[in-house]
């Protein structure tokens, strides 16, 4: 299902995105395979990509596969504005903050929709970026499950090369994974499935994780692991990356 997106006329997106470093936090640093809102983007649409042969079909005409494979790429735009806001401090917010946050991205939407083209492949950016924000369709409910997908595996890479600050993010996100299917009904219909990234996910068993860890390597990067969806993101990450994004350590 997969083909390239053209963002002509969108001029400067790509640097502004490199620019926003992931986990940009004291408590998350050092991250040795830190990484940007630009990969972490490319990331996302590779993950639904793999997906949606699988869940197409059981949706019939109520998935719009070019929509979601769209929307993956764009559903972090607002923060070209914002900033990244760590999903460490939003499950901290009071229900005020958090109002007043997504007043900041509806602000933000607007501004970035009189910026660039009104249309990316075929679909309207402003409303795209707005269902990125609301989770009000399901193709932005897909793409928020790969997010969540992405961070999780970010956060298990450290561990596994030893690094403890992301033994919070990964818990966190197992949470919130978990409760995908509860929070939006129409993904009950794919989670659980037999696809390594809609398997259910399992406690962590971090001591376990973090014992006799180094730095990953050509050799250890191979190794499969009990965690089926990092398995699979590590694979997608070599096939559409490069194994260098996985082993160049950025901050030892």
């Amino acid at each position: 299902m997969f083909k390239e997106i053209d963002f002509a006329g969108f001029d400067g997106r790509e640097e502004k995105l490199q620019k926003i470093i992931r986990y940009n936090m004291e408590r998350r640093t050092p991250m040795h395979y830190r990484t940007n809102d630009l990969i972490h983007s490319k990331r996302v649409h590779f993950l639904v990509n793999d997906i949606l042969p699988t869940i197409a079909p059981i949706y019939n005409n109520g998935l719009n596969p070019g929509k979601a494979l769209t929307l993956a790429l764009v559903h972090d735009d607002a923060e070209i504005l914002t900033g990244d806001v760590q999903l460490y401090y939003k499950d901290r917010m009071s229900l005020e903050q958090l109002t007043e946050l997504e007043l900041k991205e509806e602000q933000a939407i607007e501004q970035l929709s009189k910026i660039w083209p009104e249309k990316i492949n075929n679909f309207s950016y402003k409303e795209l970026l707005s269902h990125a924000l609301h989770k009000n369709c399901l193709e932005a409910q897909v793409v928020s499950y790969c997010d969540k997908i992405d961070g999780f595996c970010e956060a298990v890479h450290e561990i596994y090369a030893g690094n403890q600050k992301f033994t919070g993010s990964a818990v966190a996100y197992l949470k919130k994974l978990n409760q995908f299917p509860e929070k939006f009904p129409l993904l009950k219909k794919i989670l659980p499935l037999n696809h390594p990234l809609l398997f259910p996910l399992k406690e962590l068993n971090l001591q376990n994780m973090l014992e006799g860890t180094q730095f990953h390597t050509l050799e250890t990067i191979k190794n499969q692991t009990e965690i089926p969806h990092y398995n699979r993101w590590k694979e997608l990450t070599i096939k559409y990356f490069g194994v260098a994004l996985l082993l160049e350590v950025k901050e030892p």
